[in-house]
C-alpha cells in the first residue's frame, strides 16, 4: 500500500507559478475510505461522548436558570450563553450520531458463520439442509451483533436437531427432502428484526402442555387454558424441554431461557410464530440501538430523589384528581386512561416499601404512565422535571437494585438513578422476572458448543498443549512459543487480526467454491490465504501448525495442477482445516500451545498425499536480472516520474536457520508491500509460490519512504522476524 503524505500537498501548491495555474497533481493511488478501529479506543470515545453531553446539558440549565433569575445581566451576556448552549447541543448531538455510525457493522459476519455450523450438524444429524442468508447488510450496534452468535447458535442447532425431519420423513410428508432453514435480519419501525425460521415439523402444542403439567410448571387446568403463544413461551422457562433424550447437539432444557434473558437484555423481546408440519420462526424484535449507554430520558422527582425513565418506555405523563382514583378492594388503585383501566402504584413505594405521604400532593396528583413488553403501569410521582439525553452508567454485577438499571448525572451534576420499566412491571404484579440477565459465555450452564462440539476439547481431538519437561514418552518436550515472547505487543495483535481476516475471507471464499468447483481462480485465492497463514505461524514461532497447513496447501496444488478435482470431499477437508485454524487461534491467544491433532482430518490429509515430484531447483536457474512485464514497464516509468516516490532495488539474503526459504521469500515481498507498490521480483512470485526460491531474493519497489526509512524498516522488521542476514536497498537514480 502506497499512502502519499497529506502535508506534501499545500508544498506541492506553494510551488505553483505565481500568477499561473498550477500543474495537474499526478494521480496517486484511491484512498481507503475503511481502517479497523480498536473497540477500547470507540468506548473511549463514547465515555468521551457521554460527558460532552453532561456539560452540554448542564450549560442548557444555566441558561434557563439565567433567564430566569433576577440577577441583574445584560442582554448581550445573555444572548451569547443562548448561543453557547445551542452549540454545545448541537455539537453533542451530532457526536452521540457519529459514534452511532461508528459502531454500526453489518450483521454479515455473524450471519456467515452460521454456514459451516449448519453443514457440520446436517452431516452429523445425516439431514440436507438449504442454508440461506437475507439482509445480511442490515446495520446493528457491534455489540448486539456480538451478543447474538450464541442465541442465534442455539436456534440453528434447534432447528436442525428438533425442527427439521429427516429426508424419508419429509419425502412422506410431501415436502422436498431437503429442508429449508433461513436466517434474516432487516429493520422497520425503529427495531432490528432478526429471525430463524425452518419448513419443519412445528412445536407440537399438545406436548408442550402436557410437559407442562408432568415437571409443575402450570396446573392441569391452567395448562390447558393458556392461549397457544403463551404455550409456545413455556419452552423458554429454565429445564424445559419436550425431549426425552438428551443429544450433543440440545435436548437438556437449558438454552433457550439463557436466549429470551440475552434477547432482553438488549430490550428486546423473542416472538414466535409456529405451524404443524409446516415449520418455526423465532423472531428477536430488537430497539435499535442508537448508542450504548446513551439515552433519551424523562427526569422526574419522587420525594427527594430523582429519577430518569427512558422515553421510549413513557406513554403519557399526566396530573389526576383525587376522584379519577379509582380504589379496589381498599388495596388496588387504578386509572382511566383513554379508556383503559391501568394499574396504579406509588414509584417509591415499589422501590423502597415507603409510599409518598398524602401531603406531597395537593390537588392534582402527577402520574406517569410506562409501558414495557410485559404489561403497562401508572406510577405516581411528586413532579415531572424535563427531557434530557443522559449517560447510563450500569450498576456492578455484584450490586443490583430492583427497578433500577443503573445511574446518571443529571444536571448540575446531580446523581439519579435510570429505572427499568420492564422489572418495575414485574415488582408491581408481585411477580420476579423469569430471567436475568446472562451471558453465554458461561458454558457450564448452558449446552452452547463450539460448532456443536464441546468448548474445551473438541470431540475425538484433545487439545495437545507444551509439554512438562519430562512428560509423556520421558522425553523433555520443548515448550510452544507464543507470540507474546516473540513479539511486541502491536506486533502481536497483528497477527491475531490478520490470521482472524484470512480465516473469515477462507469460509467465504470456500463455500463459493462449493458452488463453482471449476473456478481456477477462487482455488487460486483460496491457496495464497493458506500461504499467508502458513507464513504467519511459521513467523511466530508455531512451525508445527505451519507444517499442518503445508499439508492443506499440497491438496489445493494438486487442484491447481488438475490432478485432483474439487469434489465435496475437498471441501469439507478446506472447511474443517479452517475450523481447527479457528481453534488454534484461540488457544495461542490465551496463551496455550497448540497442535493439530484431529485424527480424522490428519487421515484425510495423509489419503492426499502425494510424493514430492517437484524439483526444488530447475534445470535451468531463472535469470538473476529483473525483467519488466508490460504492465510492470508502465508502472516503473509512472513511479519513476512522480513527485516524491522513488524506485528502490533490493536485495535479501535468507538465513539457512529460518524454515523454507521460499515462504519467508513470500512474507519479505508482502512485508516490502507496506512500503509502497511491488514492481518486479527475482525470482518471479510464481515461481516464489512454488517453492522455488533460493536464500537469494530481489525486489524493485516504490515508495515515498526515504532510504532511511526504509533501512530502518528492514533492520526492525526483515532482521528480527524474517532471518534476513544480509540486505541493500538501492535508490534508482
Amino acid at each position: 500500500m502506497n499512502g502519499n503524505p497529506q502535508d506534501e500537498q499545500p508544498a506541492a501548491a506553494a510551488a505553483a507559478p505565481a500568477g499561473g495555474a498550477a500543474p495537474a497533481a499526478p494521480a496517486g493511488p484511491p484512498e481507503l475510505d475503511r481502517m479497523a478501529v480498536k473497540i477500547s479506543h470507540l468506548d473511549r470515545l463514547l465515555g468521551l461522548t457521554g460527558e460532552i453531553i453532561i456539560s452540554a446539558s448542564n450549560i442548557s440549565i444555566l441558561q434557563r436558570h439565567l433567564s430566569t433569575s433576577t440577577a441583574n445581566i445584560d442582554k448581550n451576556s445573555m444572548e451569547m450563553i443562548k448561543n453557547v448552549a445551542m452549540t454545545t447541543n448541537r455539537i453533542s448531538s451530532d457526536l452521540h450520531h457519529l459514534v452511532m455510525d461508528i459502531r454500526m457493522v453489518p450483521i454479515r459476519e455473524t450471519f456467515l458463520r452460521f454456514r459451516r455450523l449448519v453443514r457440520d450438524l446436517a452431516k452429523k444429524k445425516g439431514r440436507q439442509v438449504n442454508f440461506e442468508i437475507v439482509g445480511e447488510d442490515t446495520l446493528v450496534d457491534k455489540t448486539v451483533a456480538e451478543r447474538l452468535y450464541e442465541p442465534l447458535a442455539h436456534q440453528i442447532r434447534n432447528a436442525v436437531d428438533h425442527g427439521l425431519e429427516d429426508p424419508l420423513d419429509r419425502k412422506h410428508a410431501g415436502k422436498s427432502p431437503a429442508g429449508e432453514l433461513t436466517l434474516t435480519a432487516y429493520k422497520k419501525e425503529g427495531f432490528t428484526y432478526v429471525s430463524v425460521s425452518d419448513d419443519g415439523r412445528g412445536l407440537d402444542e399438545a406436548r408442550i402442555r402436557h410437559v407442562a403439567v408432568e415437571k409443575g410448571f402450570l396446573p392441569f387446568s391452567a395448562a390447558n387454558a393458556i392461549s397457544p403463544q403463551e404455550c409456545w413461551s413455556l419452552i423458554m422457562q429454565p429445564g424445559f424441554s419436550t425431549t426425552s433424550e438428551a443429544t450433543e447437539i440440545s435436548g437438556r432444557g437449558v438454552g433457550m431461557d439463557v436466549v429470551k434473558s440475552t434477547v432482553e437484555s438488549l430490550g428486546g423481546e423473542v416472538i414466535i410464530d409456529t405451524a404443524p408440519n409446516r415449520g418455526t420462526v423465532f423472531t428477536y424484535k430488537i430497539p435499535q440501538l442508537s448508542a450504548v449507554n446513551i439515552t433519551d430520558a424523562l427526569i422526574i422527582r419522587s420525594g427527594e430523589s430523582y429519577y430518569a425513565v427512558p422515553i421510549g418506555n413513557v406513554v403519557a405523563t399526566q396530573s389526576f384528581s383525587a376522584s379519577e382514583v379509582h380504589t379496589t378492594m381498599e388495596r388496588t388503585e387504578s386509572i382511566t386512561y383513554l379508556g383503559s383501566i391501568v394499574p396504579l402504584h406509588d414509584l417509591r413505594g415499589l422501590l423502597t416499601g415507603t409510599p409518598l405521604s398524602g401531603s406531597e400532593f395537593e390537588d392534582n396528583l402527577p402520574v406517569i404512565i410506562i409501558d414495557a413488553k410485559n404489561g403497562r403501569i401508572a406510577l405516581k410521582v411528586s413532579e415531572f422535571i424535563r427531557p434530557q439525553k443522559l449517560v447510563l452508567i450500569p450498576l456492578p454485577e455484584i450490586f443490583s437494585v430492583r427497578g433500577v438499571a443503573g445511574t446518571t448525572i443529571l444536571g448540575g451534576s446531580q446523581l439519579g438513578m435510570v429505572l427499568d420499566p420492564f422489572d418495575l412491571i414485574a415488582m408491581s404484579s408481585g411477580r420476579i422476572m423469569e430471567a436475568t440477565e446472562g451471558s453465554f459465555m458461561d458454558h457450564s450452564v448452558m449446552d452452547v458448543e463450539s460448532e456443536g462440539e464441546p468448548v474445551s476439547v473438541e470431540t475425538g481431538a484433545p487439545v495437545v498443549t507444551a509439554a512438562e519437561p519430562g512428560s509423556g514418552n520421558g522425553q523433555a518436550a520443548s515448550p510452544v512459543p507464543r507470540p507474546q515472547e516473540m513479539m511486541d505487543e502491536s506486533m502481536a495483535e497483528e497477527f491475531f487480526v490478520e490470521i482472524q481476516n484470512i480465516l473469515n475471507d477462507l469460509n467465504e471464499e470456500i463455500f463459493q467454491l462449493e458452488k463453482d468447483p471449476d473456478n481456477i481462480r477462487r482455488v487460486n485465492t483460496i491457496f495464497r490465504h493458506f500461504h499467508s497463514i502458513k507464513g504467519n505461524f511459521i513467523k511466530t514461532g508455531f512451525t508445527n501448525v505451519g507444517t499442518f497447513v503445508h499439508e492443506v496447501e499440497t491438496v489445493l496444488d494438486q487442484v491447481r495442477e488438475k490432478e485432483l478435482k474439487v469434489s465435496q470431499d475437498v471441501i469439507d477437508l478446506l472447511l474443517d482445516a479452517v475450523k481447527s485454524m479457528e481453534h488454534g487461534i484461540a488457544e495461542i491467544r490465551a496463551g496455550r500451545g497448540y497442535e493439530v491433532s484431529d485424527p480424522e482430518l490428519l487421515a484425510e490429509l495423509a489419503r492426499y498425499k502425494r510424493a514430492e515430484t517437484r524439483e526444488r531447483t530447475d534445470s535451468q536457474p531463472e535469470d538473476e536480472n529483473f525483467h519488466l512485464s508490460p504492465l510492470g514497464t508502465i508502472l516503473y516509468f509512472a513511479k519513476i516520474n512522480t513527485r516524491g516516490t522513488r524506485v528502490y532495488q533490493s536485495l535479501f539474503r535468507i538465513g539457512p536457520s529460518f524454515q523454507e526459504t521460499s515462504l519467508v521469500a513470500y512474507l519479505i515481498v508482502k512485508r516490502i508491500a507496506l512500503l509502497g507498490d511491488l514492481i518486479d521480483t527475482v525470482p518471479s512470485l510464481d515461481r516464489i509460490e512454488k517453492g522455488l526460491a533460493s536464500e537469494k531474493l530481489k525486489l524493485m519497489f516504490s515508495s515515498t519512504h526515504t532510504l532511511d526509512e526504509v533501512n530502518s524498516f528492514c533492520e526492525r522488521q526483515l532482521k528480527r522476524f524474517y532471518n534476513v542476514v544480509e540486505y541493500e536497498n538501492l535508490p534508482v537514480e
